[in-house]
């Protein structure tokens, strides 16, 4: 049988929505053949199992939402800037593609996407450390476990997209990405900076 990038792709699409709509065990791989529209002989000539299939979607999905959420990065002077860049990519690229963000979230500890592909898709985010640790070595961003502080600021982006998704306007999807990601920022920075951000507040007032 011959390879066609064009039915791969097919197969990939039809996953990412059943998986998402239904879980892993709710979407077996005739469904998915059918939805597609091939043969389920087909499916398994381009991907050797169902975990197998994941596992390509799952790749998939990461290397593009980090290839979104860097864009630019490099053309910001300062750790500040870089992270609000990076948090409104977070916000454009989830927003614009929900099923993709809901499948990140639900497997990203799913114990059916391999170990290997789960190290492989973190891995495409490493410029999120660099980025705390720029802000660490410049003293503004706190210098705490920078693990920890990963963490938090992804969840707080997927908050963020989330809310930002159920906005019902252009002028209040602003608002609430600024709100958001000065939340964020507030919650990495170190003291000096807050302090510096809530004086500039103070005279904004008067």
């Amino acid at each position: 049988m011959e390879v066609s990038k064009d039915k791969q792709e097919t197969l990939l699409k039809t996953a990412l929505r059943l998986f998402v709509e239904r879980g892993f065990y709710g979407t077996p791989t005739s469904l998915i053949s059918k939805e597609a529209g091939v043969a389920t002989g087909t499916l398994f000539f381009y991907f050797k199992t169902k975990e197998d299939l994941i596992d390509t979607l799952y790749r998939q999905v990461k290397a593009e939402a980090a290839e979104a959420m860097c864009r630019g990065l490099d053309n910001e002077p300062d750790a500040k800037a870089k992270l609000l860049l990076l948090g409104r990519n977070a916000v454009a690229w989830g927003t614009e593609h929900h099923e993709k963000m809901k499948f990140m979230e639900f497997f990203a500890h799913s114990p059916f996407v391999s170990t290997t592909a789960q190290k492989e898709g973190m891995s495409r985010f490493l410029f999120m450390q660099d980025l705390i640790e720029e802000g660490i070595r410049e003293g503004t961003i706190r210098d705490i476990d920078t693990g920890l502080l990963i963490f938090m600021m992804a969840s707080s982006f997927s908050g963020l997209i989330a809310r930002v998704a159920a906005a019902g306007s252009e002028s209040e999807r602003e608002t609430i990405i600024g709100q958001g990601l000065d939340f964020v920022w507030n919650g990495l920075a170190a003291d000096n900076d807050k302090e510096q951000n809530n004086s500039k507040r103070s005279k904004g007032k008067t």
